[in-house]
C-alpha cells in the first residue's frame, strides 16, 4: 500500500528522542508475546515477536520483563475496543508503515469516518505505549487524508477531545 512516510508533524515526545535507533533484531525468534484487543475473555490474540514489541515500546519492555502478571504470562491486554487497532499496531511494529485505505482509495462517508476514528484511537494507544514515531505517522496520515479528500476527518474530533488531555498534539491537529 503506501510507502514509508517521514514524520512531519510533532507528537507529544519527539520521535528522535529514542536512545536506541537501531532496528529491532530477531535474537530470540521463537519468543513471542500476546497482545489482546480488550480485557474481555474472548478477545482475539495477536502474537508478536518480543524483540519487536519491546524495541519500539518502553511500556512493553517494562511490562514483559517484570515480575507482574504481564511479565509472567507474556500477555498484555490493551484498552481498545477494536481488533483493527491492534492489527495496525502489530503491522507497524514490523513494517513501520500504516496500512490504511485512505488516502489512496476513495471511501464512502461512513467508511471514511470509521477509518478516521480508527486512526485517532491508534494515536491514543500509541501515546499510552510511548510510541512517538507511530503518533507522528498517524498525524501525517490524517493530514494526507484531509488534503486528499478536501475535508477534515470529522470522525475523530469527538474521540480526540474525549480521550486526550488539553494541549495534546492530536487535539492541536484537530483545531
Amino acid at each position: 500500500m503506501a510507502g514509508r512516510r517521514t514524520a512531519t508533524l510533532s507528537s507529544a515526545r519527539p520521535a528522535g528522542s529514542r536512545k536506541n535507533k537501531k532496528s529491532p533484531s530477531l535474537k530470540n525468534p521463537f519468543t513471542l508475546v500476546t497482545l489482546y484487543a480488550s480485557n474481555e475473555g474472548n478477545a482475539k490474540p495477536f502474537k508478536v515477536h518480543t524483540d519487536f514489541a519491546c524495541h519500539y515500546s518502553p511500556v512493553f519492555k517494562a511490562a514483559f520483563s517484570s515480575d507482574f502478571i504481564e511479565g509472567q504470562s507474556q500477555e498484555y491486554r490493551l484498552d481498545v475496543d477494536e481488533e483493527e487497532i491492534v492489527r495496525l499496531l502489530v503491522e507497524w511494529f514490523y513494517t513501520q508503515t500504516l496500512n490504511t485505505c485512505q488516502p489512496d482509495e476513495k471511501l464512502d462517508d461512513a467508511a471514511s469516518m470509521e477509518e478516521d476514528l480508527l486512526l485517532a484511537k491508534l494515536w491514543v494507544l500509541a501515546d499510552k505505549l510511548l510510541l512517538p514515531q507511530l503518533q507522528n505517522q498517524v498525524l501525517d496520515r490524517l493530514h494526507e487524508v484531509c488534503e486528499a479528500v478536501g475535508r477534515l476527518p470529522l470522525g475523530c474530533f469527538h474521540y480526540a477531545y474525549s480521550n486526550t488531555p488539553p494541549g495534546s498534539p492530536l487535539r492541536q491537529w484537530c483545531v
